[in-house]
């Protein structure tokens, strides 16, 4: 526990002099963050604080390294063989973030680097094998391990970097599921990755004296991936493996804040119709902004939650497996419940929700409506002749309850020579359908054609005709996907009318060829 506290002593004092260090070269070589439209700040403020985070968490190893002689934890810590492969991953993790901070990656290249990252420190033995439910139920993930594995560091850097959105706020959460994760590996005596959750809690401490609102300096991205990384790789170091945590379980409830906000964001876009991977305003703190929270009450709500969540996780440690399933329950509907209130998407509300399943269901054929109108469309592209398909159409007409159908049907016997057939349908008298009203009747004229490319020339219309329905919309009710079963019936029609056509024309030059021979 000494040397804990000496590590934790150590990366507070280190972090609290480079910082303003850090700060002041940043300044003048104008390593800065600009404002922009994302961004809650105003003026220009130094963005490579990260450097400041990375020396702290390392300086105070190269101390132990110097005294490990007398101290049987500092030896231990040293004989591990997987600390070289930490260090070298939290460098290049660390030289990509920096990278991005004096050049600005696309968002490619930083993903390709995370993910570089994640698969050289999975082979150098950070891995997820086996996950431990709450039931006490073990599962080994066997070739998962890899993809598993590398999709929790891509999570976890890319959380703690979209998080940063408000001054001390990231630094905040790392620094309290860092003393949870201390906590966590005290108890389930892996002192090992104990000394670097103090390094890096004691690095975040002296760091937020000076990024806390309002800030003075940034962690960056350089500082954000380093965090990220570290928390992503000590975790699976770091967490017990017994009756009532899964591998992940417990950092992953400390993580829950950014976690939940990174999972939300891409589904968030998708729904508006954005890009997934567009940066937005809309993340947890930018709401609580908006609803009228200040910035540090929005930061300091952040943090209460983050420390609601880390107690919850240590409780874990020593719980039932009755006791643990109930706390994640109640932990899961709360953070569920959070997000909905925080969410400004009307579509989440229940009718939306019921009407998108109810389009999406149409749209892939599983409602039943939707498969009945598929066998009408089979047949109508299926049919052998124009009055066949006709026929086939007048009864998918019946099913949409249309009152009445005409098809005028242009036949291309030669290259100059055309014949024009009407075809006609009616549900009502006509007399009755004159009568109703020019406001009360749709009316839909749907012609057929299409584009024919030829070698050479321009592209040119083939025209098959017009289809003329109409329906009296004052005495009935209206099918939900009315003009979208138009629209597939029309395109079921154009499959048979082009099939005619080339028969047409096949048999019009076998015509040609016999007269010439």
């Amino acid at each position: 526990m000494v040397t804990v506290l000496f590590v934790f002593v150590a990366g507070s004092l280190a972090s609290l002099v480079l910082t303003p260090v850090i700060r002041q070269l940043a300044l003048y070589f104008d390593l800065t963050d600009k404002t922009s439209a994302r961004k809650m700040h105003t003026g220009k403020i130094p963005r490579i604080g990260g450097v400041a985070l990375f020396t702290s968490f390392f300086l105070p190893f190269l101390l132990l390294l110097v005294l490990r002689e007398y101290s049987p934890t500092v030896q231990e810590l040293f004989a591990d063989n997987r600390i070289f492969c930490f260090v070298t991953g939290a460098v290049l993790i660390f030289l990509l973030g920096l990278l991005d901070d004096l050049r600005e990656l696309s968002f490619f290249v930083k993903i390709f680097g995370q993910l570089l990252v994640a698969v050289f420190v999975y082979y150098c033995g950070f891995r997820i094998t086996v996950v431990t439910t709450p039931f006490g139920a073990d599962f080994s993930i066997g070739f998962l391990s890899l993809p598993f594995t590398v999709f929790w560091f891509l999570l976890v850097i890319n959380a703690i970097n979209l998080i940063d959105g408000l001054d001390g706020l990231a630094a905040g959460i790392c620094l309290f599921v860092s003393l949870s994760m201390l906590f966590v590996c005290v108890v389930s005596a892996r002192l090992t990755t104990a000394l670097a959750f103090a390094a890096l809690a004691g690095s975040l401490i002296g760091f937020l004296r000076y990024n806390f609102y309002p800030a003075t300096i940034f962690m960056g991205d350089s500082g954000s991936y380093f965090l990220g990384y570290s928390l992503a790789a000590l975790s699976i170091g770091g967490t017990i493996k017994g009756q009532v945590a899964t591998v992940l379980l417990i950092p992953v409830i400390a993580l829950g804040v950014p976690l939940m906000d990174t999972l939300w964001a891409p589904v968030r876009r998708f729904i508006n119709g954005k890009s997934m991977f567009q940066p937005d305003n809309k993340h947890i703190h930018h709401r609580l902004v908006k609803l009228g929270l200040t910035h540090r009450r929005a930061v300091l709500a952040l943090y209460f939650l983050t420390v609601l969540l880390g107690i919850s996780s240590m409780l874990l440690v020593h719980a039932q497996n009755e006791s643990s399933a109930l706390i994640i329950f109640v932990l899961g509907i709360g953070l569920i419940g959070l997000m909905h209130y925080l969410s400004d998407l009307k579509i989440l509300k229940f009718h939306n929700v019921a009407s998108w399943a109810r389009d999406l269901t149409d749209e892939t054929g599983i409602s039943l409506q939707r498969r009945l109108f598929l066998q009408h469309q089979r047949r109508i592209s299926s049919a052998a002749h124009p009055e066949a398909l006709w026929q086939a159409v007048c009864v998918s007409l019946k099913e949409l309850h249309f009152d009445y159908a005409e098809f005028h049907y242009i036949e291309q016997r030669t290259s100059a020579e055309q014949s024009r057939r009407s075809f006609r349908w009616a549900a009502v008298e006509q007399d009755r359908l004159s009568s109703v009203p020019h406001e009360s009747c749709l009316r839909i004229e749907l012609p057929l054609h299409r584009l024919v490319s030829k070698k050479d020339k321009m592209s040119r219309k083939e025209n098959f005709g017009m289809l003329l329905l109409m329906k009296d919309m004052r005495n009935t009710t209206t099918e939900p996907y009315l003009l979208k079963r138009v629209e597939q019936l029309r395109r079921s029609m154009m499959v048979a009318l082009e099939e005619f056509d080339t028969i047409s024309s096949e048999s019009t030059e076998g015509f040609w060829h016999k007269k010439q021979r």
